[in-house]
Parts: C-alpha cells; structure tokens; sequence
C-alpha cells in the first residue's frame, strides 16, 4: 500500500493538473489542488466514498495571499481543509454536511430579520419626549387655547428636570415616574412674573394648581397616545409608535387642595367695588378690563386675541377652541351701546392688530389681565372691601349675577361659550342667539352701571358656599 505523504510547497505550486494530500488520518478525506485553464491552483476538500466522490472549494493557492481576497497559503489551506473535515465528519458525510449548513444559514437569516424588524420597530418606538411633542403638536393642530401653555408646561416641568426619564420609551414610563415629576413641581416655587420674571411669584396655593394641571395634561397626553396608537394618520405624521397599554396617570389622584374649582362669586357689593376699581387703572388697561366684564365675563385667551376683521359696527366674534371640540366655532356676542361706550377708546386708536392692544403691533396678553384682575384682589381686600379674587371668580361671578337677573341657563350658556353637549347642540343647532344675547347683555350693561355708581341692588343677593361658611360659625 502507498505511503500517504504530504506535498511540499515547491510541489503544491508546481501542479500540472491535480495533486492530493490526506487530511489527517485514514478516511478524513483529502486536500485536493487542482490547476484550472487561467493558471490559478485551486484547493478542494475531497470526500471519495465506493458511492460518491464530493468537493467543497477552500479557495486559491497563492505565495503571498491578499488580504480580503479568496487566497490563502497551503498551510492556511491545510488547516481550512482539517477544520472541514471535523465538521463534514460531524454531519456524517458532505451531503449532510451541505444540509445542515443551508438550516443553519436559513436560521441565521431569519434572526438577522427579526432582529432588523427589531432594529426598526426600535427606532419608531417613541418616547416620552416624543409622546408629549405629539400630543401638543395635536392641541396646536386642532387649534386649542390651552396648546402653548401644555408645550410650555411639558418644556419646563418635565423635560427641563427629567432628560433621562423623557428619553425612555413611553410605553415604559410608570406611575412611580409619574409621582416624582409631580412631586417636583410641588417643590418648587411660583415662577417670578413681569419682565424678566424678576418680580415675586405668587399663587393662592402654591403650585398645588400647577401640579394638578401637570397631571391633568400629561393623562390627556397619554390617553391621546393610547387611542392613537393604530391611527394611521398619526403614524404617517411622524412615525412613531407609542405601543401605550396602560395610562401611567391615570391612578395619580388630584393634587390636594385643587380640584374645587373656582366657584366662589364675588357679591354685588364687591362687583361694585372692582368696577370702582377699574375705573382708576390707565385708559386702555381701564377699558378692556371693563370690556371683560361687560361682554358678561368671556374666557381671557379668546377675548385677548380677537382681530379687527372679527369686528363689526354691532358684533365682536371670538374662536372658541376650548375644551374637546374638533374644531374650533365661532363665538359671536352683540356690542350693545353700552359696551360700545366702553370700548369706544380702544376703536378710537387703533394701536394693534386688534383691539384689545396694550402696545403698539401686538394683542394683549391674557396672563397680563389676569394678573391684573389677581392685583385688584389683593388691593381690595387688603383695605377689607373684598376677598381675594382672580378672574375667574369674576367670570364665575357674570354668571351667578346673570342668573340673578333672571337671564336663562341656555343663554347664559350661548353667551358665555359653555360646552354643547347632546347631538341636536353640537351638530345641528347653528342659531347664534344674538337677540337672545342683546337683550341679556344690555339687562347687565344697566346692572353694572347702578353697581358702579353704588345704586344697585346689593342685599337680596345669596352665594351658596358664603352661606355655608357662615352658618359654620
């Protein structure tokens, strides 16, 4: 039987047309050379059965490989051949061998897809950030008043604070994370008011009022995402998937000493007293501060931002874009003779797009008014003529006075832009009320009029939670 040797290097580069060397022992197969038409030896790892006679290519035999090219030296070619040769043994036979490869190769396919899919369901898997951009950018789409104060809120309260936790998927934020942006705000102190923010910031609680908002808009915004998850307008918009199961807010309870709302009205006698008031304050600031009063106590941001095409001879037209419309209407109210004397300075000098303009090109800004208003309580109550108000205790005020003077809840409804609710409201009933509105808004017009000058009635008048309190002592 002829000795099994192994072929030199001068004999391996010197091969005419094949030559073969064994791969370890007897039966392992063998490394085959075999010179090809365009000069280059190629090697083979040979497998020769009574049945079959197989190959599986290794490569070009080269004196000096390069790199990331298919060459390799015959020692390289040596250790390629004995590395297949285990494995082919492994499989049983070349055949196997080429079988399991092609599983394994399917295999690795369908990961490497599944991890791609992975990969790319990641990158639109949106995060907290995200989440609170959507849902504000779908506030400012759908024309909302209160969609620059969520943004500001969101910017300030929680993305300021908390980098690392707005970065997280939103699907992974908790009601524990939740609790601590929360508990933040609690923490610190009213923000500064005026130019600058230098002056004292104050509240009448704290930031209990700020905390709950917070909460109250961070549920909405998940909520949105929740019921926004499979919309494919969203998704087209800006690509991401919020995957949200369960509102992380929904279990945080209202922030103690909020959530009652400000309800409490002003009595005639101290309504008497704030117009008194008014009157004292410079020219515009006096007219449209009355304005508010008189036009029966409109909502600040839409009464503010009202443009001089919305202006008629006898009709002033607000967009009322509160609360879950999904579109904004128009809020029409009637300038009666009286209010026309009370705006009368503001059409005079036309300084604004509008007018209701503080300064020269711009509206004025309804945190200015409502500071104001929050000034003339502190003021009147510290000389004991009041208790301390805002403006919305005012408008709760216009409301309650309104009833008083016999003016319907329907109307008082149309004329204050409560919610509609009921299909024939909000789908149907296209009426303006404007008579209906004339005719309630000159009963208060003279009603103020005799409240300002002290000649009004103020002694029949009974406010529920005054009553209260006072039958508590």
């Amino acid at each position: 039987m002829a000795k099994r040797t192994r072929l030199t290097d001068l004999e391996a580069h010197a091969v005419k047309t094949r030559k073969s060397e064994p791969v370890g022992s007897r039966g392992k197969g063998t490394l085959l050379l075999e010179r090809k038409a365009s000069g280059a030896v190629m090697a083979y790892y040979r497998e020769r059965t009574p049945t079959t006679d197989q190959r599986l290519p290794l490569g070009a035999l080269s004196k000096r490989p390069r790199p990331g090219a298919d060459e390799f030296s015959l020692s390289d070619l040596r250790h390629r051949a004995m590395s297949l040769s285990i494995e082919v043994e492994a499989a049983g036979c070349i055949a196997a061998y080429l079988a399991l490869s092609e599983r394994q190769k399917a295999a690795q396919a369908e990961a490497e897809l599944r991890a791609q899919r992975a990969a790319e369901a990641a990158a639109r898997r949106g995060s907290f950030a995200d989440l609170m951009d959507s849902y504000t950018a779908s506030m400012i789409e759908a024309g909302r008043v209160s969609a620059k104060e969520i943004g500001r809120m969101f910017q300030l309260h929680v993305k300021t604070y908390h980098p690392d936790l707005v970065a997280r998927p939103a699907a992974e934020i908790q009601p524990e994370d939740i609790q601590l942006i929360l508990a933040g705000v609690l923490g610190r102190k009213p923000k500064g008011r005026g130019i600058g923010n230098k002056a004292p910031g104050s509240s009448f609680n704290g930031m209990r009022t700020t905390c709950d908002k917070l909460r109250r808009y961070l549920r909405a915004a998940f909520s949105y995402a929740a019921k926004a998850h499979l919309a494919p307008e969203r998704l087209a918009q800006d690509g991401k998937v919020f995957a949200i199961s369960n509102n992380p807010v929904r279990d945080i309870p209202v922030t103690q000493g909020t959530g009652g709302g400000y309800t409490e009205s002003l009595t005639p006698e101290e309504l008497g007293e704030l117009l008194r008031y008014v009157d004292t304050l410079p020219l515009r600031y006096a007219a449209i501060a009355k304005a508010l009063i008189y036009f029966g106590g409109q909502r600040l941001t839409q009464f503010c931002a009202v443009p001089w095409e919305a202006v008629t001879d006898s009709t002033i037209s607000l967009i009322d874009a509160k609360g879950r419309k999904a579109q904004a209407w128009d809020h029409l109210l009637p300038i009666t003779d009286r209010i026309r004397e009370v705006i009368q300075p503001l059409l005079d000098d036309r300084i604004g797009p509008g007018p209701f303009s503080l300064t020269p090109g711009s509206t004025a800004s309804p945190d200015t008014f409502s500071g104001l208003f929050v000034e003339a309580g502190r003021a009147l109550s510290a000389s004991g003529k009041t208790q301390p108000f805002s403006w919305k205790n005012v408008r709760v005020t216009a409301e309650t006075l309104l009833a008083h003077q016999g003016v319907s809840a329907e109307v008082r409804a149309w004329l204050l832009s409560h919610g509609r609710s009921g299909v024939q409201a909000k789908h149907y009933d296209r009426y303006s009320y404007l008579p209906e509105k004339r005719a309630a808004l000159e009963q208060w017009g003279r009603y103020l009029d005799k409240l300002a000058s002290g000649e009004g009635d103020t002694g029949n008048v009974v406010l529920l939670s005054r009553r209260k309190k006072i039958s508590a002592d």
